[in-house]
């Protein structure tokens, strides 16, 4: 009979022949024979309390460094807090391994201690699973973990579940602290896997609609894109001016901030008079803005080409796109096309309208949402973005003239405020960069501690404090002001001081946007906290004034 420690080494090996990066692990007893592995073999590990924040610290890693991270967990409820970030890394093409110990099978439905059905627990949101048996034949555990790891990173990116039935004692005896014994040469396991490969493409123009050119009137569309894509979106400005079509692009675009973007339609399409687009060539993945997806839905089938290396279907207004298989590179260089027209020209007339107007507005409060997400993208480097209202006032208002290149990242796959401040955590630590994070305050609430997570990191996080969902000022409920306040915009009345203090993070509460821009301006040297207090009523107010000021104007499109 194989040993659990045996049969958990040959896993953890097998894992890091195959090219797995980080572990991240949150202890407990029936997992120790692999956690021994991991410390014998002297692989990195990131140890964490909490499994949730644990696992959205794997997906930041992985995301940050587009190979796959290997969770490890002990049984029972602990497996069912990492669904959220299997969700999230589903829905958004990460490679993560998960590796979970279990009681014996033969403990199941018996009421056992700790004792739940894991196999299959993350239903259809992992791209494999594999329910092990108990520890066994060795030579049975190459072609499973290749497969698991083939399947994590192939042409569709995702999560895999492996689970682990480990009997009793679970305990095996560990080495002397410091000793460590590397995975010997020679493994079964050789199809050594790495970063998510690009699409394989034979384009040529001829591949694409024969018509999809000719039309004046198209737009370019960038959406969110993964880290290692994000570099090559500055050509698609010269395709913008041979074209005169305008390019958007998508606050997680990564060319969101680029000159020439123009970064204010979801205020331009609040004027009545914008026309429709004929054609739409889309790059990327989904985008943040909903005007823009209702703009665009008159484009169908041959008239809307998506430009994206992954195959899932992305069609949220049923358009029924043509899908090209490729990278922002490859396409590029297969297209021989040149087309004029004066559409691009007033729609970038439009977009400095736009910005005039949003800074003469903001420029009357002392602090407000917009200009804090301004102050943030004059900043940063690199950015992630927390869901709700802190990535859609990136995405409408900052203005698009960086002089330096922004990676940005978020949780847009699933779009939840869980996990934001590991999944930052994980970034940082997989990138080796500074982070700067954007974040509002149920969001910090809802994963307060995973800031344990952030220690030694040189991490910025940017919280808006507006005291609850000031999101939900927007929505047209139709119910009394104090009931959506009560069930729906949840205020807390709480600040961050004594957390940031809790976590040992630097602490800052600037009063004023000169304040915050002048924080932002100096690099962190290790984590910090800087709480920025506004009111959802007011910021709902001034978003009305924007929207009141832009939509009055009139543009003379040209056709």
């Amino acid at each position: 009979m194989t040993s659990n420690r045996t049969w958990g080494r040959a896993i953890v090996c097998g894992l890091q022949k195959l090219g797995a990066g980080r572990v991240f692990i949150s202890p407990g007893a029936r997992g120790s024979a692999l956690v021994a592995a991991v410390v014998e073999v002297g692989i990195d590990a990131t140890i964490h309390y909490d499994e949730r924040g644990m696992s959205f610290a794997a997906l930041g890693w992985a995301m940050a460094t587009g190979r796959p991270a290997v969770c490890i967990t002990t049984s029972g409820s602990a497996v069912a807090n990492l669904l959220p970030a299997c969700v999230e890394a589903f829905h958004s093409g990460i490679p993560l391994i998960f590796v979970t110990a279990d009681r014996p099978p033969e403990l199941r439905g018996t009421g056992a201690n700790q004792t739940i059905h894991q196999p299959g627990i993350f239903g259809s949101f992992v791209r494999a699973q594999v329910d092990l048996p108990s520890p066994g034949d060795l030579n049975q555990l190459p072609a499973i973990l290749e497969n698991l790891a083939a399947s994590a990173t192939g042409e569709t990116p995702g999560p895999v579940h492996l689970n682990v039935p480990f009997p009793e004692p679970v305990l095996p005896e560990l080495l002397a602290d410091g000793e460590s014994v590397p995975c010997e040469e020679g493994s079964a396991c050789q199809s050594r896997i790495g970063d998510i490969p690009k699409a394989s493409t034979d384009l040529t123009s001829r591949s694409l609609p024969g018509h999809f050119f000719d039309s004046p009137h198209g737009v370019i569309l960038v959406g969110r894109l993964p880290l290692a894509e994000q570099p090559f979106t500055a050509p698609l400005l010269q395709l913008s001016e041979r074209l005169g079509w305008p390019l958007i692009a998508d606050a997680l675009s990564g060319a969101r901030l680029l000159p020439g973007v123009i970064g204010h339609a979801d205020w331009i399409l609040q004027s009545r008079n914008v026309p429709a687009p004929e054609r739409v060539l889309h790059f990327g993945g989904s985008l943040v803005s909903k005007r823009l997806g209702e703009w665009m839905t008159p484009c169908r089938g041959e008239n809307y080409l998506q430009v994206r290396r992954f195959p899932e279907r992305l069609d949220p207004w049923h358009q029924s796109p043509t899908i090209v298989r490729a990278g922002i590179p490859e396409f590029l260089d297969s297209l021989s096309i040149q087309s004029q027209s004066g559409w691009r020209d007033t729609w970038i007339e439009a977009n400095q309208a736009a910005s005039e107007i949003l800074s003469e507005v903001l420029e009357t409060h002392q602090i407000s949402e917009p200009a804090i997400a301004r102050a943030v993208a004059a900043n940063s480097s690199l950015l992630f973005l927390g869901n709700s209202m802190p990535v859609r006032d990136f995405n409408s208002c900052v203005e698009s003239k960086s002089s330096h290149p922004t990676q940005i990242l978020g949780n847009r796959g699933a779009s939840g405020i869980d996990g934001n401040i590991a999944t930052i955590a994980g970034i940082s630590s997989g990138s080796g960069k500074p982070v700067t994070a954007l974040l509002g305050d149920l969001t910090l609430l809802h994963d307060l501690n995973s800031l344990a997570l952030l220690r030694g990191e040189p991490v910025t996080l940017v919280v808006v404090n507006n005291d609850g969902g000031g999101i939900f000022q927007f929505l047209p409920l139709g119910i009394d002001p104090a009931q959506r306040e009560r069930f729906w915009e949840t205020p807390h009345g709480m600040d961050f001081t004594h957390a940031a203090a809790q976590f040992d993070l630097e602490y800052h509460r600037p009063a004023d946007i000169p304040a915050l821009a002048d924080l932002l301006s100096q690099p962190p040297h290790g984590p910090r906290l800087i709480e920025c207090r506004t009111d959802r009523t007011a910021n709902h107010a001034l978003h009305l004034e924007i929207s009141r000021r832009i939509s009055q104007r009139e543009w003379k499109w040209k056709r």
